[in-house]
């Protein structure tokens, strides 16, 4: 049998904690007062326990490091020209035949 932790006024396996931890979704502030209530966690244990641990979102996104996606966009722009995929006129872009079926087949882009 599985050993269990208790974690946050509940019994769980440390499995089921990691998967409640990845799919559970972000409390609002009112939603999390209320569990804190239900749970009879004072303001004060709350205020510490923040103090001390990363709220799941940062959890969740820890490692991980947000980006321009217009940057990734581009810079694709960029090597599908490259590529001769797509020729630039000014501020447009336009595929060339083999590039509408490239972009189509690799990416599974429709132009």
């Amino acid at each position: 049998m599985a050993k269990r932790i208790r974690h946050m006024g509940m019994t769980l396996t440390k499995e089921e904690r990691d998967r409640w931890h990845k799919q559970s979704r972000e409390l609002t502030p009112e939603q999390h007062d209320t569990l804190m209530k239900k749970l009879g966690i004072t303001p004060e244990q709350d205020a510490e326990w923040h103090r001390t641990h990363s709220t799941l979102d940062e959890q969740r996104t820890q490692g991980k490091k947000s980006i321009n996606p217009f940057a990734v966009g581009g810079a694709f722009l960029g090597w599908c020209v490259q590529q001769g995929w797509l020729v630039q006129e000014g501020k447009q872009y336009f595929a060339t035949e083999e590039g509408a079926r490239e972009l189509h087949e690799r990416f599974g882009i429709n132009l």
